[in-house]
């Protein structure tokens, strides 16, 4: 009687546990995006997040926690508990960190669980409007023809306007100087002052000054055209055929998340990307939407190790 009552009760607790796993999500969960308000990250993050959240049936609450080139709150992430209820937005900086810094708080493979793609976009070569050169193979000519004359501005070492324009100056074979900036803000702005000759940046947060007449758009940097601007060539097609790079934007979870609890948020997140009113508010900011799984996530995060070590050890770029 008694080993039936054990049986019975432990029978018992497997369901209560089963079941309570079976809730998830019973309790809000927090998406950590590691830089402040307003920039493209935060704006796509929130975009999905409302869509995920009524997909879900529970809240998911966004919290801003900015600094260090968004080490900090990836850092928090990675020591958060793997239940699924903390997860953070990692983008292209998420992959430049693993080779910019001699140490890292955290190991950026082994320490999370990428969950889904969310979006990306490419940059857009400028140039300040008064500067002598109307297309990009003028500008190479130009940069050519004056060694270390021609100044680009970035919002930082490392950040990826400055290590797209290191790929570039290797693959072109330009001398150039670097100048960062605390911010993509005061980088356009001695752009568009002439103070610095070119820059590339996502065409999101410039168009305005495109539009405007204030910069000259010479290129785009993704491998093919972008639908949006089809009558922007590539840096690829102009003679660089091996220049590629975009902006990334994915959802990412500690190490060690259940797989069931994995497997529903990246179904959730890439729903929610694929909802035709998601794409729409995403596009309207000059980014694509772009769902893909958590195996293609990883695949490009290693991808993007790897070609962005190789960028800074090639540039010579001083790790911070």
């Amino acid at each position: 009687m008694k080993l039936a009552s054990l049986v019975a009760a432990g029978i018992a607790a497997c369901a209560v546990g089963a079941s309570a796993h079976a809730v998830y999500p019973d309790h809000p969960i927090h998406v950590i995006v590691p830089f402040p308000p307003g920039g493209s990250t935060d704006v796509v993050t929130r975009i999905v997040v409302a869509k995920a959240q009524e997909l879900l049936g529970q809240n998911i609450i966004v919290e801003n926690r900015g600094g260090a080139g968004s080490i900090i709150g990836t850092d928090y992430v990675s020591k958060a508990a793997p239940d699924g209820y903390t997860l953070v937005v990692g983008q292209t900086a998420f992959a430049v960190n693993a080779s910019l810094h001699e140490k890292l708080p955290y190991d950026t493979i082994k320490d999370f669980t990428p969950i889904s793609l969310m979006a990306d976009h490419p940059g857009v070569f400028l140039a300040q409007y008064q500067k002598p050169y109307n297309t990009f193979k003028e500008f190479v000519a130009y940069a050519k023809a004056h060694p270390g004359k021609v100044v680009y501005s970035s919002a930082g070492i490392g950040s990826w306007p400055h290590l797209a324009m290191a790929m570039l100056a290797k693959d072109a074979g330009l001398q150039m100087v670097h100048v960062p900036y605390q911010g993509t803000g005061p980088a356009k702005a001695d752009l568009i002052a002439g103070r610095v000759d070119v820059k590339i940046e996502a065409y999101a947060t410039s168009m305005g000054m495109v539009k405007d007449g204030k910069l000259k758009m010479l290129a785009v940097t993704s491998p093919q055209r972008d639908p949006a601007l089809p009558d922007v060539p590539t840096i690829a097609e102009l003679g660089y055929p091996g220049y590629e790079t975009a902006y990334w934007i994915g959802m990412l979870g500690p190490a060690h998340m259940p797989e069931d609890v994995r497997a529903k948020l990246e179904k959730v997140f890439m729903d929610a990307v694929h909802d035709p009113g998601v794409k729409q508010k995403i596009e309207a900011q000059t980014i694509h939407a772009h769902a893909a799984d958590g195996k293609a996530l990883e695949a490009l995060i290693r991808k993007e190790i790897d070609k962005w070590a190789a960028v800074i050890k090639d540039g010579n770029i001083e790790k911070q």
